[in-house]
Formats: structure tokens, sequence, C-alpha cells
């Protein structure tokens, strides 16, 4: 079989940097656990022995650098998501993000296994998020291109483009029995720390922290001293949707609504090395003797967002309200690999607990469970001696639900149509005021719009048919349901005008948020939304109540 000329070189190589970890590993632990010993003394052979025989006499001639990799990543697979063999493709994707100025649709990529996958919640205020994509959908196809075929950086530039361009992406998510197709147009990201920041009436100053960054504690300062300048005597911090950032980045956060000395988090692992206890090292910007604070979290609110969240509830500096939070408490360290060129090790070494002792990891990170309960029996205490709950993530104090969207509107923001339509008006009608209305007329032309645009909603019964239809065919079933089930789908095509008619409210909705980003920008389309916000109202009743504030805080 022919081999390359560097395949011997390289497989030395290869070998030797097994046999160097491995050694390390054992010079670790041998004298502590002396089974670790003889099981890695026993296998290591054998791996080289397979490694060996695969390359040398496979059928088909293996490319040995992907072979690599692929036995590198599959033995990692096995610990958890967050462990990773980060190849040149991640680093330049994280050089991406960490600009923070590209055009494209806000999500952030990872390449496991040879699949791009969104590794975080999407930027908030991004076509991605405004679609509705999730962490963890897995990116099939770019624009009927099976990303498959492709390498990382290849997708990742498929998905990027021209700012106004469209890009179709067909995911697969779990829980889906079919995948989902997003059609999306392409934006300028500006990926910021801090997305809006202002005063919601004369007490109220509202700040919504988008992500953490290594600036982030000097900008959220910023912002406080700001808002304290216009007058603010209440505070409402938005973590909704914030996937976090690094440990150092909510540490700064949280220390700017503690008192000094105040625990903030601690993190604990197998190494004594992994075991820190972090205090709150300055006096507050903004303490309680400034102001009320309410902190606000949603399912998506993960990593250094539950680290602030969890500091400001254990020491009772604020209400905490909206969701529990994701559940994401594992740290990571990042291991330079000098024998291995353009990649690093990221690997899981400890978790994050609360001042209380909570540990912040929801799920059995190994095997990603989806047991997101909250653990009644592992009752803790805050500074105050009011009672929280283990098993991870962070219940708010208060929780408040969302009302449900209706399908047809989550299937058009999906597909961007909203986004689609504003551009359209927009170039129309360039003369609009801040005070316009989303009337009957406005909504019926966005109904014309969607004719053009060849738009029909399938109603998910639509899709079960559809499913029953092909089951009869194949099967050969009594041809007569076939005639049944056109029926019942004649009726639901009639149905779907009362679909949308039903509809008229949420639609509405995504219709003057758009419109307002596409005239005014993202600072008055997020003010639009504050104002239909469920969570900041219930917040405002709060804060404007200072027996209530009190109370939920005992």
């Amino acid at each position: 079989m022919r081999q390359s000329r560097n395949f011997l070189p390289r497989l030395r190589w290869t070998l030797l940097i097994c046999g160097s970890a491995i050694a390390m590993m054992l010079w670790i632990n041998a004298r502590s656990d002396k089974n670790l010993y003889k099981l890695l003394n026993e296998k290591f052979p054998l791996i080289k022995n397979i490694y060996t025989a695969a390359l040398f006499h496979y059928v088909d001639e293996i490319d040995h650098e992907e072979f690599f990799e692929a036995a590198v990543s599959g033995m990692l697979n096995t610990l958890d998501p967050y462990t990773a063999y980060l190849v040149n493709e991640n680093r330049t994707q994280l050089q991406i993000l960490t600009d923070g100025n590209y055009g494209g649709v806000g999500l952030p990529l990872q390449y496991r296994d040879k699949i791009v996958t969104v590794s975080d919640p999407p930027f908030i205020g991004t076509p991605a998020a405004r679609a509705g994509l999730h962490e963890g959908d897995i990116i099939l196809e770019v624009d009927d291109v099976i990303t498959r075929d492709l390498d990382f950086d290849d997708t990742a530039n498929r998905i990027r483009g021209k700012v106004g361009t469209e890009v179709t992406l067909k995911i697969r998510r779990a829980g889906e029995s079919k995948p989902l197709t997003f059609r999306l147009v392409r934006d300028r990201i500006k990926v910021i720390d801090v997305r809006f920041s202002g005063m919601i009436n004369d007490e109220v100053g509202y700040i919504n922290l988008t992500r953490f960054s290594s600036n982030v504690g000097k900008e959220v300062k910023g912002h406080i001293e700001e808002l304290k300048a216009l007058g603010m005597k209440k505070l409402i911090f938005d973590l909704r949707s914030n996937p976090g950032g690094i440990l150092g980045a909510g540490i700064e956060v949280s220390d700017l609504f503690l008192a000094k000395g105040k625990k903030i988090v601690s993190t604990r692992g197998r190494s004594e090395r992994s075991h820190q206890t972090y205090d709150s090292p300055n006096d507050p910007v903004w303490g309680k003797n400034d102001g009320e604070l309410i902190v606000l979290v949603n399912r998506f609110s993960a990593s250094a967002s539950e680290i602030v969240a969890g500091a400001i509830q254990d020491n009772d500096r604020a209400v905490v309200v909206g969701d529990t939070t994701f559940g994401k408490g594992l740290v990571q360290s990042v291991f330079n690999l000098p024998s291995a060129k353009n990649a690093t090790l990221k690997m899981t070494t400890a978790k994050y607990y609360t001042p209380s002792g909570r540990c912040i990891q929801k799920r059995q990170y190994s095997n990603w469970s989806k047991n997101t309960s909250i653990n009644k029996d592992k009752e803790y205490k805050t500074a105050a001696g009011r009672s929280v709950y283990g098993g991870g993530g962070i219940a708010p104090d208060l929780c408040v639900e969302l009302p449900l969207l209706t399908a047809i509107s989550v299937d058009m923001r999906r597909k961007s149509l909203f986004f689609n339509f504003a551009v359209k008006y927009a170039n129309a009608h360039p003369g609009i005021t801040e005070d316009f209305e989303i009337d009957q007329v406005l909504v019926d032309e966005f109904r014309a719009f969607l004719k053009t645009r060849d738009y029909e909603f399938k109603h998910p019964i639509e899709a079960m048919l559809d499913r029953f239809k092909e089951e009869i065919i194949e099967s050969g079933y009594n041809p007569a349901l076939i005639g049944q089930i056109e029926s019942l789908e004649a009726g639901l095509k009639k149905t779907k005008d009362e679909i949308f008619e039903a509809s008229r409210k949420d639609i509405a909705l995504f219709l003057r948020q758009e419109l307002n980003m596409k005239y005014f920008g993202v600072s008055r389309a997020t003010q639009i939304g504050l104002s239909y916000d469920p969570v900041i109202t219930k917040s405002m009743e709060i804060l404007m109540n200072k027996e209530l504030y009190l109370t939920s805080l005992k």
C-alpha cells in the first residue's frame, strides 16, 4: 500500500505525543493510583498496535492526519460537550468572534467530530437570534450544500457574507423528528457586551448585558455611572439569553454589586489546583445603599451569567426574576500542545459553586442527560437565611411565564419574513416618525407581501398527514384513506386564514420591532420590546413597591 513520504515521521510523532501525554499522566498519578498506572501501561501498546495496523493494512489508504484527529475526538467525546481538541479552524472562528465585526447571522459555531454545531446561544438581536436558532443546533446544509462535504472554514465562510444577502440553513435539533429550515438575511454583526442601557422612567435604569468579554467590568461600570448621573434610583440588570464568558469577567461584574469581601464563586475539581474561592475585591458601584436591584435570567442564561445571578442571589443583594437558568457550571482550562501545530486542548477541569455551596451544573454532562429539574432535596441557605435549592442552574426568586407565540408567527420569523418586509417597506416609506402605529392596513400589506414570496404556512398537522400518506402508499393500506386525508388537508387550508387572523397581535409586535430596528436602530427596537415584555412589567411592579421588594428578599 502506498504511503506518503512523511507518513513514518508523522506516525512516530503521533506516537511520541501519545506516549508523552500518558507518561505525564503516569507521573502525576502513579503514586496515588497504582491501578491507573497498570491500566495505562497495558492499554497504550494496544492503542499503538491498532493505530499502526490500520495505517499499514486497512484496505484503502488512510489519511493519517484525519485518522489521528478522529482518535483524539473519539476519546474526548466520551467526556463532556465542552472538552474539545481545537485545531486551526476553531481558532479562526474564535478570532472572528473576538474581533466582533463581520457580515453574518450571529451564530457562534464549533467543530466537533466533523460536525458544525451552534456552540452557544446566538448573539442577541442578530438574525439567528430573531429567527429562533438554538445552542446545540447542528448545521446540516448551507444553501443546499451538505456541510459534511465541507470543512469548518468553508461552512463558516458560506454562512458569513455580504450584508443584506440571504442564506438558508437546514439544521437538526434534538427533539425534532425532521430537520428545520431557516432563511436568514445577513446583517452587520458587531458583538458587544452591553446591547442597551437607558432609563425606563425617571427612577428605573435598565442595562442589557449580552455576553462577558475581558472588558465587561469596565463597560458595565461605565453604564451604571452614566445612569446614576441621570438620576437612577433602581436598576434592572438583564442577563437573559446571555451565554456567559470567562470566569474573571463574571467575577468583575458581580463585584460591581456586592460589598467588599463577599464570596462570589468557588471552583472545585479533582486536582488541588482547581480548588479556588473568589471574593469581591472592591467596594460596589451599585450596592445596597445605592438602590434596589433586579436581575433577569432565563433558560438561556449560562456560565458567567449564572455566576453573577448566583452570587447576587446568595448574598441577598437583588431579586432574581424570570426562569431557571441553563445550568452550565463547568470550568474549562486550555492546555497548549507544543508538539501539535495550531492546536490546543480545551478540557473541563472543575465545577462552579455559588456562595451557598450550590453546584451550577444542571445536566449530567458525561451523557448530556436532559434531566433539568431543580432538586428540592438539596436545600441551601442564602446569607439572610432564605432557602435556595441545588440540582443545577439558578432558580429565580420569582418565576414569570411568557405567553406562547402562535405557530405561524414563529414560522414567519424563522424565515426572516418580518425582516424582509421591513426592508421593503422602509425603502418605499422613508419619512416615518417614531410614533407610527401598526394598523390593519399595514398588517394587510404584510399579508400581501407574503403572497409575493410564495409563503405558505405548513401546519404541524399537515406534516403528520403527509407522513401518513407516505405510509399508506408504501405499506399498501386502503387507498380510500388518501381521499379522506386530502379532505382534511382542504379543511386545514381554509383554517389557515383563521390562524393568520388569530395571530395578528403577535404579527403586529414583530412588525413593530423590525420596522423600529430598520428605521431607528437597536436601542429603539429594544425599548419597544421592553414595553411589551411581561418580565419587565413584573419587575417594575416589584421595584415600585418597596414592601414587595423587601418581602421578596426575606
